[in-house]
Protein backbone atom coordinates (compact mmCIF):
# COMPACT_ATOMS: atom_id res chain seq x y z
CA UNK A 1 0.00 0.00 0.00
CA UNK A 2 2.68 2.34 1.04
CA UNK A 3 4.41 1.35 -2.46
CA UNK A 4 1.25 2.47 -4.40
CA UNK A 5 1.37 5.92 -2.44
CA UNK A 6 4.53 6.36 -3.20
CA UNK A 7 4.11 5.94 -6.78
CA UNK A 8 0.73 7.96 -6.83
CA UNK A 9 2.77 10.74 -4.97
CA UNK A 10 5.89 10.33 -7.36
CA UNK A 11 3.52 10.40 -10.62
CA UNK A 12 1.45 13.24 -8.99
CA UNK A 13 4.86 15.46 -9.03
CA UNK A 14 6.26 14.27 -12.47
CA UNK A 15 2.30 15.71 -13.74
CA UNK A 16 3.39 19.18 -11.25
CA UNK A 17 6.15 19.45 -13.25
CA UNK A 18 5.63 19.12 -16.73
CA UNK A 19 2.53 20.94 -16.28
CA UNK A 20 4.94 24.15 -14.53
CA UNK A 21 7.14 23.17 -17.31
CA UNK A 22 4.95 23.91 -19.81
CA UNK A 23 2.54 26.96 -18.42
CA UNK A 24 6.68 28.15 -18.44
CA UNK A 25 6.91 27.83 -22.29
CA UNK A 26 3.82 29.41 -22.96
CA UNK A 27 4.43 32.21 -21.43
CA UNK A 28 7.85 32.22 -23.07
CA UNK A 29 6.81 31.93 -26.34
CA UNK A 30 4.06 34.57 -26.02
CA UNK A 31 6.68 36.98 -24.58
CA UNK A 32 8.41 36.48 -27.61
CA UNK A 33 6.01 36.46 -30.01
CA UNK A 34 4.72 40.09 -28.36
CA UNK A 35 8.21 41.18 -28.38
CA UNK A 36 8.83 40.87 -32.28
CA UNK A 37 5.34 41.89 -33.15
CA UNK A 38 6.57 45.38 -30.92
CA UNK A 39 9.65 45.29 -33.10
CA UNK A 40 7.84 44.79 -36.43
CA UNK A 41 5.51 47.31 -35.77
CA UNK A 42 5.42 51.06 -34.98
CA UNK A 43 5.71 53.29 -31.36
CA UNK A 44 3.53 56.21 -31.46
CA UNK A 45 4.61 58.45 -29.48
CA UNK A 46 1.25 60.32 -27.41
CA UNK A 47 2.69 63.64 -26.92
CA UNK A 48 0.43 66.37 -24.80
CA UNK A 49 -1.57 68.50 -25.82
CA UNK A 50 -3.59 69.59 -22.65
CA UNK A 51 -6.60 70.36 -25.56
CA UNK A 52 -9.09 70.16 -22.29
CA UNK A 53 -7.58 72.59 -19.83
CA UNK A 54 -6.68 75.55 -22.30
CA UNK A 55 -9.95 75.41 -23.73
CA UNK A 56 -10.99 75.38 -20.15
CA UNK A 57 -9.12 78.80 -19.74
CA UNK A 58 -9.71 80.58 -22.97
CA UNK A 59 -13.64 80.08 -22.55
CA UNK A 60 -13.15 82.22 -19.42
CA UNK A 61 -10.87 84.65 -21.03
CA UNK A 62 -13.52 84.71 -23.53
CA UNK A 63 -15.93 86.24 -21.10
CA UNK A 64 -17.08 89.79 -20.40
CA UNK A 65 -17.85 89.62 -16.76
CA UNK A 66 -13.77 88.44 -16.43
CA UNK A 67 -11.89 90.95 -14.01
CA UNK A 68 -8.91 92.58 -15.00
CA UNK A 69 -6.58 90.74 -12.30
CA UNK A 70 -8.20 87.43 -12.94
CA UNK A 71 -7.96 87.74 -16.51
CA UNK A 72 -3.96 88.41 -15.98
CA UNK A 73 -3.50 85.20 -13.92
CA UNK A 74 -5.45 83.34 -16.41
CA UNK A 75 -3.27 84.53 -19.26
CA UNK A 76 -0.20 83.91 -17.44
CA UNK A 77 -1.27 80.12 -16.52
CA UNK A 78 -2.26 79.47 -20.07
CA UNK A 79 0.98 81.13 -21.18
CA UNK A 80 2.99 78.46 -18.44
CA UNK A 81 1.06 75.25 -20.00
CA UNK A 82 2.01 76.13 -22.96
CA UNK A 83 5.71 76.67 -22.86
CA UNK A 84 5.83 73.66 -20.26
CA UNK A 85 3.82 71.20 -22.87
CA UNK A 86 6.00 72.55 -25.69
CA UNK A 87 8.90 71.84 -23.86
CA UNK A 88 8.26 68.60 -22.41
CA UNK A 89 7.30 67.25 -26.06
CA UNK A 90 10.27 68.88 -27.78
CA UNK A 91 12.52 67.07 -25.33
CA UNK A 92 10.34 63.91 -26.04
CA UNK A 93 10.62 63.75 -29.50
CA UNK A 94 14.89 64.74 -29.84
CA UNK A 95 15.05 62.17 -27.24
CA UNK A 96 13.87 59.28 -29.11
CA UNK A 97 14.49 60.68 -32.65
CA UNK A 98 18.10 60.80 -31.22
CA UNK A 99 18.32 57.18 -28.90
CA UNK A 100 15.18 54.81 -30.02
CA UNK A 101 16.25 52.13 -32.34
CA UNK A 102 14.22 49.11 -31.37
CA UNK A 103 11.48 49.90 -33.89
CA UNK A 104 9.48 52.74 -36.07
CA UNK A 105 8.83 55.59 -34.49
CA UNK A 106 5.85 58.21 -34.81
CA UNK A 107 4.94 61.19 -32.77
CA UNK A 108 0.93 62.36 -32.58
CA UNK A 109 -0.48 64.62 -30.13
CA UNK A 110 -2.93 62.82 -27.69
CA UNK A 111 -6.25 64.77 -29.39
CA UNK A 112 -5.77 63.66 -32.75
CA UNK A 113 -5.44 59.63 -31.30
CA UNK A 114 -9.22 59.45 -32.74
CA UNK A 115 -8.55 60.64 -35.93
CA UNK A 116 -5.58 58.54 -36.52
CA UNK A 117 -7.44 55.41 -35.51
CA UNK A 118 -10.55 56.65 -37.83
CA UNK A 119 -8.26 56.19 -40.66
CA UNK A 120 -7.59 60.41 -41.38
CA UNK A 121 -4.05 61.01 -41.76
CA UNK A 122 -4.04 64.17 -42.66
CA UNK A 123 -1.50 66.21 -40.90
CA UNK A 124 -1.71 63.87 -37.81
CA UNK A 125 1.66 63.50 -37.09
CA UNK A 126 4.37 65.27 -36.04
CA UNK A 127 7.86 66.06 -37.22
CA UNK A 128 10.87 66.95 -35.31
CA UNK A 129 9.59 70.34 -35.07
CA UNK A 130 6.47 69.59 -33.68
CA UNK A 131 4.69 70.84 -36.86
CA UNK A 132 2.16 68.51 -38.87
CA UNK A 133 3.84 66.47 -41.43
CA UNK A 134 1.63 67.56 -44.60
CA UNK A 135 1.63 63.66 -46.04
CA UNK A 136 1.80 60.82 -43.88
CA UNK A 137 2.38 56.95 -44.87
CA UNK A 138 0.39 54.09 -43.35
CA UNK A 139 1.53 52.36 -41.03
CA UNK A 140 1.74 49.04 -41.64
CA UNK A 141 1.93 46.00 -39.16
CA UNK A 142 0.79 46.15 -35.60
CA UNK A 143 1.54 49.73 -33.55
CA UNK A 144 2.24 50.59 -29.64
CA UNK A 145 1.39 53.57 -28.20
CA UNK A 146 3.90 55.59 -25.56
CA UNK A 147 2.40 58.11 -23.24
CA UNK A 148 1.21 59.67 -19.95
CA UNK A 149 -1.35 57.32 -18.70
CA UNK A 150 -2.48 55.29 -15.38
CA UNK A 151 -1.31 52.35 -14.42
CA UNK A 152 -4.66 49.57 -14.07
CA UNK A 153 -3.94 48.62 -10.47
CA UNK A 154 -7.15 48.56 -8.66
CA UNK A 155 -5.94 50.85 -5.07
CA UNK A 156 -2.70 51.37 -6.25
CA UNK A 157 -2.48 53.10 -9.35
CA UNK A 158 0.16 55.33 -10.91
CA UNK A 159 0.90 58.18 -13.20
CA UNK A 160 3.91 57.95 -15.59
CA UNK A 161 5.35 57.34 -18.77
CA UNK A 162 3.95 53.94 -20.15
CA UNK A 163 3.91 51.26 -22.83
CA UNK A 164 0.23 50.74 -24.39
CA UNK A 165 -1.65 48.31 -26.86
CA UNK A 166 -3.79 50.33 -29.61
CA UNK A 167 -6.56 50.12 -27.28
CA UNK A 168 -4.65 52.18 -24.41
CA UNK A 169 -3.90 49.27 -22.43
CA UNK A 170 -0.92 49.28 -20.36
CA UNK A 171 1.14 46.07 -21.59
CA UNK A 172 3.18 43.82 -19.35
CA UNK A 173 4.92 44.96 -16.45
CA UNK A 174 8.38 44.06 -17.99
CA UNK A 175 7.78 46.35 -20.89
CA UNK A 176 9.51 49.60 -19.57
CA UNK A 177 7.50 52.63 -17.88
CA UNK A 178 8.54 55.28 -16.01
CA UNK A 179 6.61 56.97 -12.98
CA UNK A 180 6.40 60.23 -11.53
CA UNK A 181 8.72 60.39 -8.73
CA UNK A 182 7.09 61.20 -5.31
CA UNK A 183 9.88 63.96 -4.58
CA UNK A 184 12.27 65.91 -6.41
CA UNK A 185 15.44 64.29 -5.45
CA UNK A 186 18.70 64.68 -7.09
CA UNK A 187 18.16 62.82 -9.93
CA UNK A 188 14.79 63.65 -11.11
CA UNK A 189 14.17 67.31 -12.58
CA UNK A 190 10.50 68.51 -13.03
CA UNK A 191 10.39 68.85 -17.12
CA UNK A 192 7.24 70.97 -17.06
CA UNK A 193 8.56 73.17 -14.26
CA UNK A 194 7.37 72.56 -10.75
CA UNK A 195 6.83 69.61 -8.50
CA UNK A 196 3.88 67.92 -9.96
CA UNK A 197 5.72 66.16 -12.55
CA UNK A 198 9.15 64.91 -11.74
CA UNK A 199 10.77 62.88 -14.33
CA UNK A 200 14.11 61.32 -15.11
CA UNK A 201 15.63 63.75 -18.64
CA UNK A 202 14.17 62.31 -21.30
CA UNK A 203 17.09 60.99 -23.02
CA UNK A 204 17.82 59.10 -20.39
CA UNK A 205 14.56 57.87 -20.14
CA UNK A 206 14.73 56.79 -23.86
CA UNK A 207 17.96 54.91 -23.19
CA UNK A 208 16.43 52.99 -20.22
CA UNK A 209 13.79 51.94 -22.40
CA UNK A 210 16.51 50.68 -25.04
CA UNK A 211 18.73 48.66 -22.27
CA UNK A 212 15.33 47.21 -20.84
CA UNK A 213 14.46 46.26 -25.21
CA UNK A 214 18.28 44.23 -25.14
CA UNK A 215 17.99 42.48 -21.85
CA UNK A 216 14.45 40.70 -22.86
Amino acid sequence: MSRFITRIGFITILFLLFSTAQLAAQKTQLRDSLIQDFRNGTLIIRLNSHENKLKSIQTVLDRADTSPNHRKRLTEKRDLVIANRDRFNQDLVTAFNKYYKFSEIRFIYDQDIKRFQAGDLNEVFLGQDLQPLATSQPINGSYYFLGEAITQMSGNSREGLLVMDKNGDQLPSWFPSYFRAKSNGKSFFSMFGGDRYPYMPAEKVVKKIMKRFADL
